[in-house]
């Protein structure tokens, strides 16, 4: 058995039936295994039961920068530390990254749910991403149109029934710095540098998330839903304070944290997991939780949301049981 402990950062004491470390396109062509399951960090995953399977660790960590007139391209390997890439091109006067700075996990993992920050997602910059196929063992380029990016989602994420490993993610970044400063937090403030904007970033985030080294967690856990306008204004008649952003089509992004917390729901502790005290959109593992406590207080959650609100929550987080990914609705 391979201990997933290490690999799922709400440290869930969970295991697979085997485990590689994949540090090279050579060691993907080895690979012959059913059941199979890629991991980077674990940051967005939550495991409800063991796997009966193979887990193949990424640690593909490969690096060049091109120059192209205004432009960098940049091929970064899918294990490396997202934050630790941003922090790198920073200091080489490469920008476009800067609002995601401080998000957990690896390059690898963060086209597949398109993560997003402070009005940036990573689709935004993603020019394509460089896929192996474990069935066919052939190598294949996605174009930004073919990730089919979408909010906290992609081509990558809604075809699971395709085995592919994301080795290297290719950025199509700028030697200008142009801040986004759209989002609560950052609007209304100037920053010289790159620099001064990314400390920010990742000053804000430590002020309402919890560390997973130090607290073990999923980041956020659920989606922020995305409603028509007649949801917001029968909202607004009852919350003048409710934050709303605009979505595409003319449709509006609620805050699910805020959600959460006027449902009750803000740093309530059920056995051994709880909401964040400072952030209600982060479940935690409070000490030696199991998986089905996480399953029962994300469900807790929906219910009183639904109940007060009308409103649905989904997960964010991308959930697998002994057999592979499963959908939320089945737990």
């Amino acid at each position: 058995m391979f201990d997933l402990t290490p690999y799922n950062t709400f440290g869930l004491a969970v295991q697979s039936k085997d485990g590689v470390v994949i540090s090279s396109l050579a060691d993907l062509k080895r690979v012959q295994a059913d059941n199979v399951l890629i991991l980077g960090h674990g940051s967005d995953v939550l495991f409800t039961d063991d796997y009966n399977g193979t887990v193949l660790i990424n640690q593909i960590k490969s690096l060049s920068v091109e120059k192209d007139g205004d432009k960098y391209i940049v091929k970064a390997g899918a294990g490396i530390v997202l934050d630790s890439l941003i922090e790198s091109l920073i200091s080489q006067n490469i920008f476009g990254l800067e609002n995601l700075s401080s998000i957990p996990g690896t390059v690898g993992a963060a086209p597949i749910q398109n993560v997003g920050a402070y009005g940036v997602e990573i689709g935004d910059v993603i020019k394509e991403v460089v896929t192996y196929d474990l069935q066919r063992h052939i190598t294949q380029t996605f174009s930004k149109e073919e990730c089919e990016f979408a909010y906290r989602s992609s081509y990558f994420k809604t075809h699971k029934s395709r085995p592919l490993v994301i080795t290297q993610v290719v950025f199509e970044l700028s030697s200008k710095f142009s801040p986004k400063l759209i989002y609560k937090g950052l609007s209304g403030e100037s920053f010289a540098t790159a620099s001064d904007l990314r400390n920010k970033i990742v000053s804000l985030r430590k002020e309402k998330l919890p560390d997973p080294s130090l607290v073990g967690n999923a980041g956020s856990f659920f989606k922020n839903p995305i409603v028509d306008k007649s949801v917001v204004d029968a909202l607004r008649k009852k919350y003048d304070s409710i934050p709303v952003y605009e979505a595409e089509n003319g449709l509006f992004k609620l805050a699910a944290g805020w959600l959460i917390e006027k449902a009750g729901c803000k740093g309530i502790t059920h056995g051994n997991v709880g909401t964040w005290e400072k952030q209600s959109l982060v479940i935690v593992n409070r000490g030696n939780a199991k998986p089905h406590e996480v399953v029962a207080l994300a469900k807790y959650i929906m219910a009183e949301v639904l109940n007060k609100f009308n409103i649905k929550l989904e997960p964010e987080v991308r959930t697998y049981g002994s057999k592979g990914e499963i959908s939320w609705d089945t737990l």
